[in-house]
């Protein structure tokens, strides 16, 4: 008979698959494989759609000062970032550092399209609190931080992720910033 650690164990993996797929899927085909993306003279071009989600964000003024000076840059950095978000959380690697990063990813695309009226910005709000749950609980014993933890203790703890994530978001923005 399973115990109840297996099944929230199955139930883990079953939410990092469905997580990570959400964000391969954002990366890979709407992202890395678009030829608009990062291309000026395409309509799917990531600078129409900063600036068109910045008339009326409630964080304008840092989509405006962050990230449309450097739109070709964050575009890279999101189509990174989202692919790894994926990969690793499908993994189970370094799961709570990828969940902490990918909820402030969340976050700036909430509070960048929520104002819209799309569907959309309702996937960033559910992934921000699957990705908490991932911070908070962990992957589970199917991961490969599940295999590490016990050689590690500090992978099976929520707090140096967290503090890590922040300051890996605060360095990137500060370096958008300053440059």
């Amino acid at each position: 008979m399973k115990s109840l650690r297996d099944n929230l164990d199955l139930e883990r993996l079953i939410l990092r698959i469905a997580v990570a797929s959400i964000w391969i899927d954002a990366g890979v085909f709407n992202k890395l494989l678009n030829p608009g993306f990062l291309n000026p003279g395409s309509t799917s071009y990531i600078g129409f759609t900063v600036q068109y989600l910045a008339e009326g964000s409630p964080i304008r003024g840092f989509l405006y000062t962050v990230v449309f000076p450097h739109v070709y840059t964050v575009g890279v950095l999101v189509m990174i970032g989202e692919i790894s978000f994926g990969v690793l959380t499908l993994l189970g690697l370094m799961s709570r550092l990828a969940s902490t990063v990918a909820l402030y990813t969340n976050l700036i695309y909430f509070l960048s399209a929520y104002w819209t009226g799309t569907e959309e910005y309702g996937i960033n709000l559910l992934l921000m609190l699957l990705n908490l749950y991932i911070v908070m609980k962990g992957p589970g014993q199917f991961s490969l931080d599940g295999v590490i933890s016990p050689r590690l203790r500090i992978v099976g703890k929520s707090l140096p992720w967290v503090v890590l994530g922040s300051a890996i978001y605060l360095v990137v923005i500060l370096y958008l910033l300053i440059y």
